[in-house]
Formats: structure tokens, C-alpha cells, sequence
């Protein structure tokens, strides 16, 4: 399993960047995942009114729904830190995770610049890429470097 962080302030780029990639990667047979940093502050967006989330709140530690195609995970943070959920991620059979956000965690990153004032490239480290333009040349540069996001190597960084 590879892992790769995709960084950037807000409005830099990041989601529209990790769609198309995704979609870039499915279309190569690679089974892909995301995880993505709610760096905001607060807890994530979720649906309060309904049975899972009173099940969270009243204490569970894990409360998973699971529906005809899909299923859906709260976790306690410390039952689920992003090291466990990596460990997860490759028990699934996984090929890519794409990570979103984590800035301070020295994972082998893509770093993508709103403009060229940006001061991201000194805030972060472990950086292998930054995006410019041209995101198929990027797939495909990265592609042929998987070996520096492959987990079992990086997951020391965690």
C-alpha cells in the first residue's frame, strides 16, 4: 500500500486535485482511499439525529451503520488514531491511500501553492512534489516514484 499527503491552505486546490486523481487511478485498476484532516477545529460534519450518533455520544466508542452499498464509521479518536486506520486500510486490500491535510505529519507529501508568495514549502517537510499545472504529468511522476510512499517504509513517521 502506498500512502501519499496532499497539502495546501484553503481554496488551494486539494479536493478538485485528489477527485481527479482518484478518478485517474481507478481508471488504472488501483484500488484507492482517501482520509481526509478536518483542520478547522471542531469535530466533523455529521447528521446529529440519528441513532449511531446517539449511540457515540451516549459513550460507544465505535458505532458503524451499515447500508445496502456503503457503510459509515464514528470512532473515538483514540481508539482509531490514523496509524490504526492505515493498518485498517491495508487490511482492506487497499493500493493508494490519499491523504488530505495532516501538514505537520512528515508523510511524503504534495504540496499545492495558491500562489507564489505562498510560505507552505517552509512550514512542511518531506516534500516530493509541488503541483504546478499540469496534474496527469504529476500522476504519472508519482507513479513511477511509488516506492517513496510506500507504507511499510513511512509508517515509522506516524
Amino acid at each position: 500500500m502506498y500512502v501519499v499527503q496532499v497539502v495546501g491552505y484553503k481554496n488551494s486546490g486539494k479536493t478538485t486535485f485528489i477527485s481527479r486523481w482518484i478518478e485517474y487511478l481507478m481508471s488504472k485498476d488501483y484500488q484507492v482511499a482517501t482520509i481526509k484532516h478536518h483542520g478547522h477545529g471542531g469535530e466533523p460534519d455529521q447528521i446529529q439525529e440519528t441513532d449511531s450518533y446517539q449511540h457515540f455520544e451516549s459513550g460507544a466508542k465505535l458505532t458503524t451503520v451499515i447500508g445496502e452499498n456503503q457503510l459509515l464509521i464514528t470512532a473515538d479518536k483514540n481508539k482509531l488514531p490514523l496509524k490504526t486506520l492505515l493498518l485498517l486500510y491495508q487490511s482492506l486490500d487497499i493500493d493508494i491511500v490519499i491523504m488530505e491535510g495532516y501538514k505537520q505529519i512528515p508523510l511524503p507529501k504534495i504540496v499545492m501553492l495558491k500562489n507564489a508568495k505562498d510560505p507552505l514549502l517552509e512550514e512542511v517537510e518531506n516534500v516530493k512534489y509541488v503541483y504546478r499545472e499540469n496534474a496527469e504529468q504529476l500522476f504519472n511522476e508519482v507513479e513511477t516514484s511509488w516506492d517513496d510512499f510506500e507504507f511499510e517504509k513511512i509508517k515509522t513517521f506516524l
